[in-house]
């Protein structure tokens, strides 16, 4: 299920011109929770249910990386893997886009921290982990463009809208 009001977010941003993709730390596969297949069957059920709403994504970018993975050959120390740049170098790719500008919205630091390491913004929501992550930014010195309470928020404040 979508988070009421995502989809007509998105159709937003690509209203306005902006490109948009989801980039997805996916270390669950790494670590054995689930399969690389489960992950992708998810992946598409998700851009489906986004489609079917009239929101279009110009990438799906994942990683399955991480330094203490359980499964051996996802066992690793990435240039993918959120805050590093990979991912979101790809997604600009597919999408023809630039990554001049950037904003990243997400529900953790390391996607604040993506966009701002790219020369960007970093939108925290407060969906998903977004309460724990904001506590966690207090703790540790990230310091959010903005903390909403979900996407559409957040891009009502990326095109400048009074939230």
């Amino acid at each position: 299920e979508l988070i009421p009001g995502s989809a007509r977010a998105i159709k937003r941003l690509k209203k306005a011109g902006y490109a948009v993709a989801i980039v997805t730390n996916q270390s669950g596969v790494g670590r054995g929770y689930y399969t690389l297949a489960q992950m992708k069957a998810t992946n598409e059920k998700t851009l489906q249910v986004l489609r079917k709403a009239g929101a279009r994504i110009d990438s799906l970018e994942w990683c399955p990386h991480h330094p203490e993975a359980k499964v051996s050959k996802y066992r690793r120390k990435c240039n993918c893997r959120k805050p590093a740049p990979g991912m979101a170098i790809r997604a600009a790719r597919k999408a023809g886009a630039t990554l001049k500008g950037v904003i990243v919205v997400g529900d953790r630091l390391v996607d604040v921290e993506l966009g701002q390491k790219l020369g960007g913004k970093g939108i925290l929501v407060l969906t998903g982990y977004g309460r724990k992550h904001r506590k966690l930014a207090r703790k540790t010195g990230v310091k959010p463009d903005a903390i909403v309470g979900n996407l559409a928020k957040a891009v009502s404040w990326i095109l400048g809208k009074q939230i």
